[in-house]
């Protein structure tokens, strides 16, 4: 798995891996690890968080760590000691229980434990367009991708799936087909925008299904500890920093950012993308917050988002 000067149709180039010919990831990730990922050893105590590259992968991280350890007090830990693909195999197998492992790929690349073991698996979603700002920002700041193009070229680049972890699309597809088909296993699908309006009922909802029963005081303070501006300020000690001092994974954490980003046009182009990639799709993408009294309402009149798991 050579690193790889991938360039797109404008002539911008991204360094970054490929692996299975027609996927990617970043350059920095254990190539042993990519090609072992399926015989991964997973312990039966294990929890799964699984989301597209800036879909809130490090905020749902600390949610869980705190549900699970049922302390809003807890050693200041880099998510990527847990990130699978980032580690060798003996890292991880060194890891202490309980684990709460998080990785960034397709279902058909997921550990087999994953579903032998009937490992509870978490699944975070964000709307497409601010994950594509977010991205962009990404492969912007992290020096390893090496890469400088403009906002209209990366959209494109990005609906091609000429960035690690490929299209979103073809990654979202993957597992909703994957989740509507094994409906045995424990998945919790969550997303973004839920957690960001109504903090207090999606983590009664994770701890619920972590088999925790949690107050709603414990809760309300680990929403508290991890909302953005605390956990920027908590994560600062092991962050990676920007050529501007500031931690690269907390640059904003809003919703709606994409509105600076996008012109009406390329909006408009985007949204026509996604109707077409996730035709029949049942992920719902809030572009963004709603009153409680709206959220209600949609929840009630929505089919559900495929499903909780048990």
């Amino acid at each position: 798995m050579p690193v790889e000067v991938v360039s797109d149709d404008s002539g911008d180039t991204m360094t970054l891996i490929r692996y299975n010919d027609n996927r990617f990831v970043a350059s920095d990730f254990v190539e042993e690890t990519i090609l072992n990922m399926r015989n991964v050893e997973l312990r039966h105590d294990d929890v799964m968080l699984c989301s597209y590259s800036k879909s809130g992968c490090h905020w749902v991280w600390e949610i869980l760590r705190m549900l699970r350890h049922g302390s809003t007090n807890l050693e200041v830990v880099d998510k990527e000691h847990y990130m699978i693909e980032y580690n060798t195999l003996d890292q991880l197998s060194a890891l202490p229980s309980p684990r709460i492992l998080n990785n960034h790929m397709f279902w058909d690349s997921q550990p087999r434990d994953l579903v032998e073991k009937k490992i509870k698996t978490v699944f975070f979603y964000r709307n497409p367009k601010d994950v594509a700002v977010s991205f962009f920002n990404h492969h912007r700041k992290f020096k390893d991708y090496d890469y400088n193009g403009k906002f209209s070229n990366y959209l494109k680049r990005l609906v091609q799936g000429k960035v690690d972890n490929c299209s979103p699309f073809q990654y979202l597809k993957s597992w909703e087909e994957a989740i509507a088909s094994h409906p045995e296993q424990p998945i919790f699908v969550g997303n973004y925008e839920d957690m960001k309006e109504n903090p207090l009922a999606e983590l009664r909802r994770l701890s619920t299904f972590l088999g925790h029963d949690h107050s709603d005081n414990f809760l309300q303070q680990v929403a508290e500890m991890t909302s953005f501006d605390s956990m920027k300020k908590r994560k600062f000690p092991v962050a990676v920093l920007d050529d501007e001092g500031q931690p690269i994974m907390y640059r904003k954490g809003e919703v709606g950012d994409w509105r600076n980003y996008f012109t009406p046009e390329q909006s408009a182009w985007f949204d026509q993308i996604i109707r077409d990639q996730m035709a029949g799709s049942r992920f719902r993408f809030r572009y963004q917050l709603d009153s409680q009294n709206t959220m209600t309402s949609l929840r009630k009149n929505s089919p559900a988002i495929l499903r909780q798991g048990g």
